[in-house]
């Protein structure tokens, strides 16, 4: 990321930017070599002069809330183990990141909404190819679908993707993850990621979700 002017907007590129690294932080572990780079930057104190979204006073204090939760080896440690909890188990999730949990009636796995973004992307060519077996609704790897779109320039798919199939289920989501952890790297980061997703709303000229278009 290249340090931002805080009097302009968010460019598509910058979005698609930032839409990578959330792919990485949510689908990640947070000692992955793809989000070293990200952890870094929060060690350094860079969030404010480099994310570009947010007033600077605001994401100084996420950037301040995110490394407190990287401060030690201990800290580090539990850092790991809450993303054991929050995104891999064994036991029950408390904040499920795939969308079909928040979109269907019960709550399932590979539901309707699923199949219509399996469509959506088999359509548009996005091949999303995790290595692992599960559904294609994941908050990380729709991310990265939008990072993908983005940088291609493909504005009306990527208001399509975000409309309907991540600003759709995105917002008690993230409110789910933030009522599931204490730990102020997980905590920032939903914070870091409304601030982004509402740029991007405003950027693409997307209706509030549940709003007519």
């Amino acid at each position: 990321m290249t340090p931002r002017n805080p009097d302009t907007t968010m460019s598509l590129a910058e979005f698609a930017a930032s839409a990578r690294v959330l792919g990485a932080l949510f689908y990640r572990a947070p000692d992955d070599t793809s989000v070293r780079p990200f952890i870094e930057l929060i060690a350094r104190g860079d969030l404010a002069s480099l994310w570009p979204v947010g007033e600077p006073g605001t994401l100084q204090a996420i950037g301040d809330t995110m490394r407190a939760a990287l401060v030690s080896p201990e800290a580090q440690q539990a850092l790991k183990r809450e993303h054991q909890r929050l995104f891999i188990g064994p036991d029950e999730l408390p904040a499920p990141p795939w969308g079909s949990v928040y979109l269907e009636e019960e709550g399932t796995l590979f539901g309707e909404t699923t199949e219509a973004l399996q469509h959506f992307l088999a359509a548009e060519g996005v091949a999303l190819d995790s290595g692992q077996n599960e559904p294609e609704d994941h908050i990380g790897l729709l991310f990265w679908a939008a990072a993908l779109l983005a940088e291609e320039g493909r504005e009306a798919a990527l208001r399509t993707l975000l409309a309907d199939h991540l600003l759709s289920w995105s917002g008690p989501y993230l409110q789910a993850l933030n009522d599931a952890t204490t730990n102020g790297f997980y905590r920032g980061l939903v914070t870091l990621t409304r601030l982004t997703l509402a740029e991007a709303r405003r950027l693409l000229a997307l209706p509030e979700p549940g709003a007519d278009a």
